[in-house]
């Protein structure tokens, strides 16, 4: 993952700490600290979306970054 990616938000206010994204991560990039989830290893994230569309309180968020190229028509 380069310096310039997107990396998931995590909204503490969600999340109640229930480890199911954490689980999920098949790169290992989530932990759980302080009773929440975390992007522990960043460089890790594979930006998946797997985090995301487990999360049952929606704590997850993944922006894109929408990039326009140019019109070769």
């Amino acid at each position: 993952m380069n310096e310039t990616s997107v990396l998931p938000m995590i909204l503490e206010e969600r999340c109640t700490g229930c480890g199911d994204c954490v689980e999920v991560c098949p790169t290992g990039a989530l932990d759980l600290a302080d009773g929440r989830a975390v992007l522990a290893r960043p460089e890790d994230c594979a930006y998946c979306a797997d985090c995301e569309t487990l999360c049952p309180e929606v704590a997850i968020v993944l922006p894109f970054e929408i990039v326009f190229g140019e019109n070769f028509g």
